[in-house]
């Protein structure tokens, strides 16, 4: 009797428990760190470029690719605080704005960096290798945003793919924050580029995994396949950003 209650239970405890009485403060510091990264590391340029002091002039692909990835913290920073307020329905019906606005971001974020890379290119230092790393970030967010739109109705699943797919952009406003003193500490090798490029997306990502182990004693399947996932292409885009064949390339794609 007590075997086959042991085999009857064992599928309950493996399931992974989609609520945690410790999530939502979980998630409220999650969105606390992302809003740390986002202003630090764009506001300044904001600033600059309100007081007439910015680097390029922001063309109107630019300014949309602002509004929009701003338009996601908003919109993350209203479904967290819906949950916290016990109001599931709205939260679900808000969430159909990411519909529209995943595939808004792709195309303004990758047109905004051809723009960027344009001007750079006329305007040293040239930074077209750096195309690389935008493409990866914008695609893995894509992927993970979408995902995490299609399973919706499975909180379990849905929570880790939010978080994923923001972090991937959160990340590189980390990067414009402490990407410079991070570059002159550690420098422009292969090891150099993976710190300063993806040192806050990474920080973020072993803060979620930590909190999977302590919580449910386990990760969730979204992060066993996405964190190697994300890493492995961390390490390839390092690998390409360095590879002089790669610069030709970047360079025909920015200038078609």
């Amino acid at each position: 009797m007590a075997t086959a209650q042991a085999v009857i239970a064992t599928p309950e405890r493996r399931r992974f428990t989609a609520f945690h009485k410790w999530d939502r403060n979980f998630y409220l510091a999650f969105l606390a760190v992302c809003w740390l990264g986002v202003l630090m590391g764009f506001v300044p340029a904001g600033l600059k470029r309100y007081s007439g002091h910015a680097e390029y002039p922001a063309p109107l692909i630019l300014e949309v690719h602002a509004v929009a990835f701003s338009a996601w913290m908003a919109l993350l920073t209203c479904q967290i605080l819906l949950i916290r307020s016990k109001r599931p329905r709205l939260h679900m019906k808000l969430g159909l704005i990411g519909v529209g606005l995943v595939p808004l971001m792709a195309v303004s974020a990758f047109l905004s960096e051809v723009y960027s890379q344009r001007w750079r290119f006329v305007h040293p230092p040239n930074s077209q290798a750096f195309f690389i790393i935008a493409i990866f970030e914008v695609s893995a967010f894509v992927i993970l945003a979408s995902a995490a739109l299609a399973l919706r109705k499975d909180p379990a699943t849905h929570k880790p793919l939010i978080l994923l797919a923001t972090t991937m952009i959160v990340g590189a406003a980390y990067g414009r924050w402490w990407g410079t003193p991070l570059y002159e500490l550690f420098g422009e090798g292969l090891s150099g580029v993976l710190i300063y490029t993806y040192a806050g997306t990474d920080l973020i990502l072993l803060g979620a995994i930590a909190y999977d182990r302590v919580t449910r004693g386990r990760l969730h399947k979204a992060y066993e396949v996405a964190v190697p996932a994300i890493l492995a292409g961390e390490v390839a885009t390092t690998f390409i950003y360095h590879s002089p064949q790669w610069l030709p390339i970047a360079h025909l794609a920015i200038q078609r």
